[in-house]
């Protein structure tokens, strides 16, 4: 099969110019004709910058009249398409997530155009006048335009655009002219200022082909190339997919199953705005992705392949990655390349038809790709058995050999033996401390009412538990009974497919057992989603569920001035969480990452409060009141977590002092004991000896009086109230009753 296969040396194709750094070529038709001859020579272009473009031939395009026949069209039928819940990413701007959702509904392409009428789903009305802010054309998309027109004139026939927009002047298509450069330039500013607010809607995945039997050259659906030595047909690989788009339908950045190439030809109407990361910075890119987006990296290796995670060009350029960029219209090409990591958008409606091929040259790719294992449908190619007839050679398929026993002990009576099957290890699940979060929480928050572990109903291998703040945020379908939560099956898969914002930990259900459930913002048109315990250092709003875009987060001391937000964050007392943010790191109030932390004191005076950040409660801060949440109301916010109550345990707290007893003296009687209270640390500290009755270490002695004490001295209480003033550090590993400061 290589003499069918094969370059042509004597083909030699340049790019008829770049546009953001993607090669554009426009063929003639005699370079145009045969498929495979004519990728096998811009293939060099494409191995550099991920995506090419090729505007086929004005004669090519005029083959395709009577292609867009009401009988044809009526063939696309869109079924179910997907909602696409588009997420910001916490932390990073112009990141996101996707979840698709699908929407059980079917439509024709008349119908899908019908949903044009509805704002959310086409683009934005050209803006009037060019305000502040706006977005000019780039340099490159000058120069591509001018030189566009200088070929155009140099052309005495028709140009494949021009042939194009007659072919396709009909009902099932809209008026495509309104999409200049500039128009292009505008919307994709909106785009990317608006997406986190978008449930845009994609036909995608359409098994299917617009183009007829007699379209013999770049026929999506026929095209000659090593994938048709395959012995079955696999859907979107080497059998056709249309994909029918609206305003904001977006694709996520991914690598082709298997690193394949793939062709993208745009059928009729909006354009489609595609980005490419160049082959020589994907592993920059994906390292990048990886440190976003670490714990689905964890989950599975190749989690660019889910196609789920969306960056803007300019944070990837902030991150000194390019991103090259290009506008694909209607009658053009676009390609894909292995490792080229490509992402983009619809800018309306339209329909395009896409399938995936492989040259010669993807062999090597193929020899070292990997697949998701994490889904039960990703591609699988056996590029071993098309390789061998690709160079005409037997094929031996591979057994897999059982591993060699060790040898047999010899038994006086042999008996004869089956061979032994070795059994894949079952993993032991890992049972979280709360069925519906994946958090493990401190015992000194456990105390605390708001966390407290609640049993459940659920039957399971092992007992469950569930914190009792997460809980409460399922109140439709989760009942609280004292000490136990009923209803945990009753929450539904939808709920459990969503993703926390926060840790982006992936929820799911093994057996009987449910692990993990987030809730979402109770916004309208907020799609956020977090677990109980995430949602509070996320800066989610838990009276009211409001996520930190849409609760109201502005202090009144913006003003500076406001008595009543002082006298209301006084109040706040200890064993309380609050929420806030650093001001030094945004240089802005009340904007950036947002932080909880509990209460330890409130310095009323200094007007700051002093707090463990949460959930570890390892690193003691002092936070400004200016910097906390309070929202507008007249009480604060998260009223549940203020002046948190701790259980009654059967135990001493953590935070209880030790009460060790004394040694006992005969002369003194049994109230003495009591009188002395607990073993001071500083007793241990200096290895005082231990006395009874009026409680007078040697601290006092004329050594203290005599010396003159120039530093701030630190006093431990006792529960007699006997201060004994130390200038020694503090002791490691010892807790104190309470502890002042001096100066004298």
């Amino acid at each position: 099969m290589e003499n069918v296969y094969k370059a042509d040396p004597t083909l030699l194709v340049k790019p008829a110019y770049y546009s953001n750094g993607v090669p554009v070529f426009e063929p003639t038709m005699d370079e145009f004709r045969d498929f495979y001859l004519y990728n096998k020579a811009i293939n060099r272009y494409g191995m550099q910058s991920g995506i090419v473009k090729v505007i086929p031939p004005p004669e090519w395009v005029a083959l395709l009249k009577g292609t867009y026949t009401q009988d044809n069209l009526l063939q696309v039928k869109i079924r179910n398409p997907i909602v696409q819940n588009i997420n910001v990413t916490a932390g990073y701007l112009g990141v996101f997530s996707l979840q698709n959702v699908e929407r059980q509904r079917s439509y024709n392409i008349f119908q899908w155009k019908e949903l044009l009428t509805k704002h959310n789903h086409s683009p934005p009305a050209r803006r009037k006048s060019r305000g502040r802010g706006s977005s000019l054309p780039q340099a490159e998309e000058k120069e591509e335009t001018v030189e566009k027109d200088q070929r155009a004139k140099r052309s005495t026939c028709k140009s494949s655009k021009e042939i194009a927009d007659e072919l396709l002047d009909a009902d099932f298509n809209i008026d495509t002219n309104e999409f200049t450069p500039e128009r292009c330039s505008e919307l994709e500013a909106v785009y990317w200022k608006s997406v986190g607010y978008s449930e845009p809607m994609y036909g995608a995945d359409m098994l299917g082909s617009l183009f007829l039997d007699r379209t013999t050259s770049w026929n999506v659906a026929h095209l000659p190339n090593v994938l048709d030595l395959m012995e079955e047909k696999i859907p979107g690989v080497n059998d056709a997919y249309l994909y029918a788009g609206l305003w904001k339908a977006t694709f996520s950045w991914h690598l082709e199953d298997q690193d394949l190439y793939s062709i993208n030809y745009l059928h009729f109407g909006a354009p489609k705005q595609w980005y490419s990361i160049p082959q020589e910075e994907s592993g920059k890119f994906y390292n990048l992705m990886k440190e976003i987006f670490n714990e689905d990296y964890k989950n599975c290796r190749e989690f660019l392949r889910h196609k789920t995670f969306m960056a803007s060009p300019q944070f990837l350029q902030k991150h000194g990655i390019t991103c090259n960029s290009i506008v694909h219209n209607q009658g053009e090409f676009m390609i894909t390349y292995p490792y080229g990591y490509h992402s983009g958008y619809n800018l309306g409606y339209n329909l395009a038809e896409s399938v995936n091929f492989a040259l010669d040259d993807w062999f090597p790719f193929a020899e070292k790709t990997n697949k998701c294992e994490c889904i039960s449908d990703s591609v699988g190619i056996n590029h071993k058995q098309i390789y061998c007839k690709f160079k005409g050679i037997p094929y031996v398929a591979e057994t897999k050999t059982q591993p060699e026993e060790p040898p047999q002990k010899v038994m006086e009576t042999p008996t004869a033996k089956k061979p032994s099957i070795r059994k894949r290890e079952k993993k032991e699940n890992i049972q979280n401390q709360c069925a519906l979060c994946p958090n493990t929480l401190l015992k000194d928050l456990l105390d605390f009412q708001p966390f407290e572990l609640l049993g459940t109903d659920v039957d399971a291998t092992k007992p469950s538990q569930v914190h009792r703040i997460c809980a409460e945020q399922f109140k439709d379908q989760i009942s609280i009974q004292g000490k136990k939560a009923n209803g945990l099956k009753s929450i539904s898969k939808a709920q459990r497919g969503l993703k926390c914002q926060v840790c982006h930990v992936p929820n799911s259900t093994l057996g009987t057992a449910i692990v993990g459930a987030c809730f979402q913002c109770s916004h309208n048109k907020c799609t956020r989603a977090f677990h109980a315990t995430c949602a509070i250092s996320g800066g989610v709003m838990m009276d009211s569920g409001l996520c930190k875009m849409h609760r109201v987060t502005k202090s009144p001391f913006y003003d500076r001035g406001a008595l009543e937000a002082q006298a209301k964050l006084e109040t706040v007392q200890k064993d309380s969480i609050i929420q806030f943010t650093f001001t030094n790191l945004t240089r802005r109030r009340h904007s950036g990452e947002v932080y909880a932390g509990l209460v330890l004191r409130n310095n009323v005076r200094e007007s700051t409060l002093e707090v463990l950040v949460y959930p570890n409660l390892k690193d003691k801060v002092e936070i400004q009141y200016d910097d906390i949440l309070i929202g507008s109301l007249q009480h604060l916010d998260n009223q549940q977590l203020m002046a948190m109550q701790k259980r009654i345990s059967k135990g001493r707290r953590a935070s209880e002092p030790t009460a060790r007893k004394r040694k006992r003296s005969p002369e003194h009687d049994a109230t003495d004991e009591l009188l002395a209270g607990p073993v001071s640390p500083l007793e241990v500290e200096l290895k005082m000896p231990l006395k009874l009755g009026k409680f007078q270490p040697p601290l006092f002695d004329a050594m203290y009086q005599t010396r003159l004490q120039t530093q701030p001295q630190m006093v431990f209480i006792n529960q007699t109230a006997l201060r004994v003033h130390s200038r020694f550090p503090e002791p490691q590993g010892l807790r104190f009753v309470e502890e002042t400061f001096n100066d004298h």
